[in-house]
């Protein structure tokens, strides 16, 4: 019995020396990927002006509700919000793992079950739209000037993570909401260990010639190619 006990014990042991190993080149690689820039000789005017905006953890884009490259109206609509209303400035865009949206509105509802899921289970994803009049700075904000061709490939990159039905249309998740100006539509993809809401920001730069990671699943990356 006691050697049994033994072996098990050797085994879990093992088990998590792997663990911790597996972290810590993780973690590595997001150091390494995030500290090598991509398109690092951008311009740093433009005629489009976006933000990039994080909580601390995840990282959104914010646009321009309506320009001549795109009137992001057509295909979010304003009145999907509780409150109605059509007048915005602006539409800011994240991505990430529908269920964690659903069960975590603040991080301090933040749950390991929840957060095991999200990580290492393939589960349907969504885009979390939210309007906005003005730019406000209670978070970390960064303004980045872009040409309008990068703003239409962005824009393009964006659209394509909509998940749509038959005729082409976004598939708004009805019944979810954080405010009275946000909404949220079913996405294509699944969020992973490799495949982040940040990493999922730092491929829209990386595809529109903006400056961006190799890789990176975390938001301090993207903002520190841009410091």
């Amino acid at each position: 019995m006691q050697e049994l006990v033994m072996k098990i014990l050797k085994f879990l042991a093992k088990g998590l020396l792997s663990l911790l190993l597996l972290m810590f080149l993780y973690l590595v690689a997001a150091i390494v990927g995030s500290a090598i820039p991509v398109n690092k000789d951008q311009s740093e005017s433009g005629e489009v002006t976006i933000y990039l905006r994080t909580n601390g953890v995840h990282t959104s884009f914010i646009f321009p509700l309506k320009n001549q490259v795109i009137d992001w109206s057509t295909y979010t609509d304003p009145r999907h919000t509780l409150s109605e209303r059509t007048d915005f400035q602006y539409v800011s865009f994240g991505w990430g793992d529908l269920e964690f949206y659903r069960k975590t509105p603040e991080w301090d509802d933040l749950q390991f079950p929840v957060a095991f899921q999200a990580v290492f289970l393939s589960k349907p994803s969504a885009l979390h739209v939210e309007f906005l009049d003005v730019i406000r700075y209670r978070q970390p904000t960064l303004p980045v000037q872009i040409s309008r061709t990068q703003y239409r490939v962005l824009s393009e990159y964006v659209l394509n993570s909509f998940q749509t039905g038959p005729s082409g249309e976004v598939l708004r998740v009805k019944e979810l909401h954080y405010d009275r100006h946000d909404t949220f539509y079913r996405a294509k993809r699944s969020l992973h260990f490799f495949y982040t809401c940040n990493t999922w920001v730092n491929e829209g730069l990386k595809k529109a010639g903006l400056r961006a990671c190799l890789w990176t699943p975390f938001d301090e990356g993207i903002f520190f190619q841009y410091r």
